[in-house]
């Protein structure tokens, strides 16, 4: 062991421990929160795992390992706990059932770290973990580490993305306000980790088969690396306000369809839902309407599909925006109002809506019909 006054926090190891603390701070504050519990659990776990990754380059800029050279092995690699970690807090956030063989997924990352245990713990002194690392370990696990998480990284993207059109597709099809629920968050948090995940990736490739690359060439991508992770912390906590809808199979139709003249059928719920303002009802869903008809959720979308061949969604915005036009043309009334009034839950869905229903945005559309 080496003196311990020779550890040297300088501004490499500053640096990248102000932009960890942070992460660790979403961390615990996911892990408190009451909302979405299993999906901010396997957030917090995500961002734990990627700021726990830089740990050595912490250390190792501080000299901590010249002082401790026997925490050679000491099991901060997550690498292949994240992208399994990852997937499993997408998933959670839009389905409710049990994680089934998905909790298998995590197998990987658990193998890694017992592996790292036992290196830590049963190789004995650092000369012979550091003879062993050069023997065994550099030539023959950190290629295999690697292209398991390569293999893992592109399995998780292409599911995601897979989750992602799904998520939307039934959002349009059972949530009036599906625009609140678009998981637009998730794929800035999905491009983030893309990038930080494409920053290591070519950091592995050059230090694995190009040339091995020194703490201070790693640096400006390590440190790229825990920024852009505590800037996903800090989306993913401004984004996750409320529970989020979750995908559930369809109930079966009670009704006969083939004996149903389904455009009379959604011009009576069109009617029905009109006269009585649901529309108005920010929160409103499919299977709100389904209940106060006695029928279920198949029963109207397929009444919606077959009969105006819209999206429940697209049912319910139509009805606002029409109620939005109508006190546009007859009120004063500021556009956040008549966003509330209308069934908006905040302006810039009013805005985002409105200009795709109408081609022009709430402002045009009342100065235009002002002249």
């Amino acid at each position: 062991m080496g003196d311990p006054a020779n550890i040297d926090i300088g501004w490499r190891s500053a640096l990248m421990l102000a932009a960890a603390l942070p992460v660790y701070g979403c961390v615990l504050f996911l892990l408190l929160r009451s909302i979405e519990r299993r999906a901010s659990g396997f957030l917090a776990a995500t961002l734990f795992a990627a700021a726990f990754l830089m740990t050595p380059q912490i250390l190792g800029y501080a000299n901590f390992y010249t002082v401790w050279p026997g925490l050679t092995y000491f099991p901060f690699n997550t690498k292949l706990w994240i992208p399994a970690l990852f997937y499993l807090h997408a998933w959670c956030l839009m389905h409710d059932q049990p994680l089934g063989w998905r909790k298998f997924l995590l197998v990987p990352g658990l193998i890694q770290t017992i592996y790292y245990l036992w290196a830590f713990t049963a190789l004995g002194d650092y000369r012979s973990k550091w003879a062993y690392d050069e023997a065994f370990h550099v030539p023959y696990i950190v290629p295999v580490e690697s292209a398991l998480v390569i293999i893992g990284v592109g399995l998780v993207v292409v599911a995601i993305a897979r989750m992602l059109r799904q998520y939307r597709h039934y959002l349009q099809a059972t949530q009036s306000a599906a625009s609140d629920f678009d998981p637009r968050w998730i794929v800035r948090l999905f491009w983030l980790a893309g990038v930080a995940a494409l920053a290591w990736l070519l950091l592995e490739i050059v230090d694995v088969w190009v040339m091995s690359l020194s703490y201070n060439e790693q640096y400006p991508v390590l440190l790229l690396m825990i920024v852009l992770v505590a800037i996903a912390g800090f989306d993913a906590l401004s984004s996750i306000r409320e529970p989020f809808p979750k995908i559930t199979a369809p109930e079966p139709a009670k009704d006969s369809p083939e004996q149903k003249d389904w455009k009379a059928e959604s011009h009576s719920l069109r009617k029905q839902v009109q006269d009585e303002q649901w529309y108005l009802e920010p929160r409103l869903t499919i299977r709100d309407v389904a209940t106060r008809r006695a029928t279920n959720e198949t029963y109207i979308s397929r009444a919606l599909n077959k009969g105006l061949g819209i999206t429940f969604n697209a049912f319910i915005n139509g009805l606002r925006v029409e109620h939005a036009r109508h006190i546009l043309t007859s009120s004063d009334e500021s556009l956040i109002q008549v966003a509330f009034a209308s069934g908006f839950n905040s302006k810039a869905t009013f805005n985002r809506v409105f200009k795709d229903m109408t081609g022009e945005t709430p402002s045009a559309y009342r100065r235009s019909s002002a002249t």
